[in-house]
């Protein structure tokens, strides 16, 4: 039941209808200076004021001016290439255009069209630039200022057919082709000819009016175009649009908000990010942005399975076999971490209390403690209201029970997104995390696996990196806009040691089988030190005040050992796995681990990154 109701929640959520493009995209074009018409006057400054209102509305804005039709049409192309994954694509051509057969052309500077085969090799056909638009994009808007009196579409016709299939055919034609996610705006209705304007063209000056509207949906903006437009050309021009969007486009938002649907909008953004990070963190994101959400009991289910899974595992059970179905036997020192992290107070257990005993679920005297009687309770109503039977109080819980947690501010603890190491999309991690550290850190790293966490104001970064070299290691945080670390307190130690037992992939087993060795950090002996303890410094040129060597280390084993790494040995004991190791020796007790000189790192480095 609690996986299915997932996966109902997700399946929803993915037919929502509503949404705000989140990267923007603009390729504008104006043709003024035409070789065998007459130059028009105002393209390319209805094309620089686009520009700029467009620009006011995070648009990566491209523009031209004075194309040929194979220019328009390579460009175009390039530029589709270069932004596939764009939110939202914005197409915008001032201009002469004219309609042939029942098709409309954008024509570029250098057509004479002295016959109709010089229709298609010397203007572009409309059908084919919105369909090149649509399969490159998510959604498009196009606007077509392309209606102006064109003396080379007069000609075509006189000279081609008839002076009345001239008049017929001024403008451009009603569109018959059916589009699939965008929004087709004519400067002008079949037929009729666009006015060019003193200035600006009266639809290039309504755009740049209109279209930075806060709280208010494309389709209506496109209402008061319509409206400003007949007004200034006293009814001779009406705009035209046909809508295929099967999104709400909202171009610019005001600082609280827009309404339900722009918040959903927003609302489902993070919380589809946070659901394909899929990490605890960003499910507190989540939370903290939307504490009564749309998504809020969706949001609670993933994060009650993560929690759940982490609660078993720390436990030693089989989380592969764990049947969320049937009591799950947490541990007590398990339990009380999971709720201290949670920050569960006293107060807030003497409202789950409480709240427990109201609904006849024997929880014993409301103190505040939570003891074997309390943990019965809790899980006996997890059970009853289809929550893993823990006996833990966890977010979902207490949110089931209609219990307000009064969290703490957390500090130092450790906060990475996934239990594993693994790759993150910067442009999902930008939803879920507000940090540009952090941002920057995953654009360098976007083709490494990585855990993160934070410390004191610093992000700590633990990277799998499979036996790169100590220089490369260096280079690569250097990208990352961090360093290797150093270490210069028994708490950030400890911070470390905790942050790199996400992933036994941090570790390697040892030939011998009885240590493994971990993350590298910046700790490195200088050329020509004395041999084995001289000349040791932090890349970061911090002084080395705080030793957290092996006992005999550092030693220069083998000779050439001029690094320092995380490592932990057992003595005599055996072990088949780095895993099997650490569970043993080090999950409970991280001061086992301690430092060691080594010729080179390994499969895993840290970096740090200051304030």
């Amino acid at each position: 039941m609690f996986f299915k109701i997932l996966m109902f929640g997700v399946a929803l959520l993915m037919g929502s209808s509503t949404a705000i493009a989140a990267k923007r995209v603009a390729f504008l074009v104006g043709n003024s200076d035409y070789e065998y018409a007459t130059r028009l006057a105002n393209p390319v400054r209805d094309v620089q004021l686009l520009s700029e209102t467009l620009e006011g509305l995070d648009f990566v804005v491209t523009q031209y001016q004075d194309l040929t039709r194979d220019e328009i049409g390579k460009n175009l192309s390039q530029f589709l290439k270069e932004n596939r994954d764009a939110d939202l694509t914005l197409f915008y051509f001032v201009g002469h255009g004219m309609q042939f057969d029942g098709r409309n052309y954008l024509v570029g500077i250098d057509a004479q069209l002295e016959t109709e085969f010089d229709v298609e090799s010397e203007s572009l056909d409309l059908d084919r630039v919105v369909g090149m638009l649509e399969r490159s994009s998510k959604a498009a808007l196009v606007f077509v200022d392309a209606c102006r009196d064109n003396p080379l579409a007069n000609d075509f016709y006189r000279e081609n057919f008839s002076q009345t299939r001239a008049l017929r055919t001024r403008g451009l034609a009603p569109l018959r082709s059916k589009y699939n996610g965008a929004m087709i705006t004519f400067s002008a209705a079949p037929g009729q000819v666009a006015f060019d304007g003193d200035d600006y063209s009266p639809f290039a000056k309504s755009l740049a009016k209109h279209l930075p509207s806060e709280n208010m949906e494309v389709l209506s903006l496109m209402k008061r175009v319509i409206r400003d437009v007949k007004n200034e050309t006293e009814n001779k021009q009406t705009p035209l649009v046909s809508n295929d969007l099967t999104q709400e486009i909202y171009l610019k938002l005001s600082e609280d908000g827009a309404g339900n649907s722009v918040a959903l909008a927003q609302e489902k953004a993070i919380f589809d990010a946070a659901f394909a990070i899929g990490g605890a963190r960003a499910w507190e994101t989540y939370f903290r942005k939307y504490p009564n959400g749309f998504f809020k009991e969706l949001a609670l289910i993933e994060h009650e399975r993560l929690t759940v899974a982490n609660l078993a595992e720390a436990s030693g059970l089989n989380i592969k076999e764990l049947d969320t179905s049937k009591p799950i036997a947490i541990s007590r020192d398990v339990a009380a971490k999971a709720e201290q992290s949670l920050g569960l107070t006293k107060d807030d257990a003497k409202r789950v209390q409480q709240a427990l005993n109201t609904r006849g679920y024997n929880a014993g005297v409301v103190d505040g403690a939570i003891r074997r009687g309390t943990r019965k309770a809790i899980a006996d109503f997890q059970a009853s209201v289809d929550l893993p039977s823990t006996g833990v109080v966890t977010a979902a819980t207490a949110d089931a029970l209609d219990v307000k947690l009064e969290k703490a501010e957390e500090s130092n603890t450790i906060l990475a997104t996934s239990g594993n190491a693994r790759r993150y999309d910067p442009k999902l991690l930008a939803l879920v995390e507000d940090d540009k550290r952090l941002i920057k850190a995953a654009e360098a790293l976007k083709s490494r696996e990585y855990v993160y966490g934070f410390f004191g104001g610093k992000i700590y970064i633990v990277v799998l990196s499979w036996s790169m070299a100590w220089d490369s290691a260096k280079n690569l945080a250097d990208r990352a806009g961090g360093y290797l670390v150093a270490v210069n307190s028994k708490s950030e130690d400890q911070f470390l040691k905790k942050l790199s037992l996400n992933d036994d992939r941090f570790w390697r087993l040892g030939s011998d089988k009885n240590g493994v060795f971990g993350p590298g950090i910046g700790l490195y002996q200088v050329e020509n030190a004395r041999e084995p303890n001289g000349g040791w410094v932090w890349v970061s040129e911090e002084p080395v005040d705080y030793d957290g060597w092996r006992g005999n280390e550092p030693n220069n084993s083998g000779g050439n050992e001029d690094f320092a790494v995380y490592a932990y040995y057992a003595g005599n004991a055996k072990y088949e796995s780095s895993k099997e190791i650490l569970s043993k020796c080090c999950q409970q007790s991280q001061s086992k681990l301690t430092w060691i000189d080594v010729n080179d790192f390994l499969d895993a480095f840290i970096i740090e990154i200051d304030g």
